[in-house]
């Protein structure tokens, strides 16, 4: 795909199903699986916890784009911004979680 970056950047900026296959639409990203890596490329390539067996690749896209849409991933790209390595950031967040919820 030509302009991949320019992909990147644009679909990171959707919020709605509707802008995501505009978008989509627009840089001409047909393929099931083609979708499916480049939405994991913006997402900064999370580990999805769950199975894809006896999916078909329709019902995985669906669900990456569900994964996607919630907009959990977000906060990847903040630890990126600043430099912090995911693990430590996520190790971090769950200690104070964790603590957080046991001192109350």
């Amino acid at each position: 795909m030509e302009d991949r970056e320019a992909a990147i950047a644009a679909i990171r900026k959707c919020e709605t199903r509707e802008s995501l296959d505009r978008i989509l639409n627009l840089f001409k990203i047909k393929g099931e699986q083609e979708t499916i890596d480049l939405l994991n490329e913006c997402m900064y390539s999370p580990t999805t916890f769950f199975s894809s067996e006896g999916m078909t690749k329709e019902v995985e896209l669906d669900f990456t784009k569900q994964i996607f849409l919630t907009g959990g991933w977000r906060l990847n790209e903040y630890y990126d911004k600043l430099g912090i390595e995911r693990v430590k950031a996520n190790a971090w967040f769950y200690n104070y979680r964790r603590n957080y919820f046991k001192n109350r």
